[in-house]
Parts: structure tokens; C-alpha cells; sequence
């Protein structure tokens, strides 16, 4: 579990463009679109999901993404993870 303390710090880091751009562009597309599976990310940001999908886990594994739920893709039509900013 991140500390609330780290949580804002890193939302501070990403306002001020202290991250690294393709981490960035995926955050902003989330929250920007609102939830999505990677795959849909990535049709609208124009980004292989091979780029998406490890930026993704970057933000999952810092506290910035979470998993919403399952359902079929709109792109696949694969069941899929649809992740979320955390609030």
C-alpha cells in the first residue's frame, strides 16, 4: 500500500513534467478518456500497446492506476482489464 504522502508527491512529479514522456502520455490519456483497457489507450493515444501496456504497470505499481474491472474490450472483443486514474 503507497503512503498518502507518496501518492501526492508523485501527482506533483507528474504535473511538473518530471516524468519520463511516453509514462506521461499514458497517464494523461487515462485521465483524459477515464477508464480504458490498454488496448483502447492505445488506439487513442496513437502508441503500440507494447509501449502502453509496461507504462501502465509503471503507474499500477506507483499507485497512480488501478484496476476498475473486467470486460470485453471494444477494440479485441477480448476480455480485458479496464484501469482507471485512482482517486
Amino acid at each position: 500500500m503507497m503512503q498518502q504522502t507518496s501518492l501526492l508527491c508523485y501527482r506533483q512529479i507528474i504535473e511538473e513534467g518530471k516524468i519520463p514522456p511516453r509514462r506521461l502520455l499514458v497517464y494523461q490519456a487515462f485521465k483524459k478518456h477515464g477508464t480504458h483497457t490498454n488496448l483502447e489507450i492505445s488506439k487513442k493515444i496513437f502508441l503500440p500497446i507494447n509501449q502502453v501496456t509496461p507504462r501502465t504497470n509503471e503507474l499500477v505499481k506507483a499507485g497512480i492506476l488501478e484496476k476498475k474491472r473486467t470486460r470485453p474490450c471494444e477494440i479485441s472483443g477480448r476480455i480485458a482489464i479496464v484501469w482507471g486514474v485512482v482517486r
